[in-house]
């Protein structure tokens, strides 16, 4: 995990009557070019022939058919970094989760600062303050649509994300999405995010 922050449980380790799959990615914890991903499936599975067998061995089964094979030197990296971390992946990511954790700290500190309680009010504009990760959601009183985004980055260098993308059944269009996961050291250290 690269995120700072409290670790909560994942819904499988929690899981005592083996109903939850758990799907993952070591794209954004160990290396994003690898592509590789995993599926704890320990529930058992009966074909039509009456044999029993585990859902993850029936699942790596179509994966095979469908996308033949996973590439073995992008296996072989993530194999050999969980090796070397003895599988906390979280460890191989304490400098990154700081550096996160760090931008988070600064541009909430910035946005407090541009945006004080009273002026935040009268402008309707607020935000969360998330424990970790590296995304924040801003709620504004004008349409984020793409021409505020346009407009944004042209005369202010700021791009987000429209946060109406992740409502497929319509909404979030007075809110984005700001990342803190690559801004300049510089402006970091100097407190300031843009």
């Amino acid at each position: 995990m690269v995120s700072p922050g409290p670790h909560l449980p994942t819904l499988k380790s929690l899981d005592r009557q083996h109903r939850v799959i758990h799907l993952g990615s070591f794209s954004k914890t160990a290396f994003p070019g690898a592509r590789v991903g995993f599926a704890v499936a320990d529930q058992t599975v009966t074909d039509s022939s009456g044999q029993t067998n585990l859902l993850a061995d029936e699942l790596a089964k179509i994966k095979s058919m469908v996308t033949v094979n996973t590439p073995a030197l992008s296996q072989a990296v993530i194999a050999g970094m969980l090796l070397a971390c003895e599988g906390r992946i979280s460890e191989l990511n304490t400098e990154q989760a700081a550096y996160y954790a760090h931008a988070m700290r600064s541009t909430l500190r910035e946005l407090d600062r541009r945006f004080p309680a009273g002026k935040r009010e009268a402008l309707r504009v607020r935000w969360n303050k998330p424990d970790g990760g590296f995304f924040l959601a801003m709620h504004v009183p004008f349409r984020a649509d793409n021409a505020a985004l346009a407009r944004s980055a042209q005369d202010f260098g700021v791009i987000w994300t429209l946060m109406s993308y992740f409502y497929p059944d319509g909404g979030g269009d007075y809110s984005l999405r700001l990342s803190v996961s690559f801004c300049p050291k510089k402006k970091l250290l100097s407190g300031s995010t843009g």
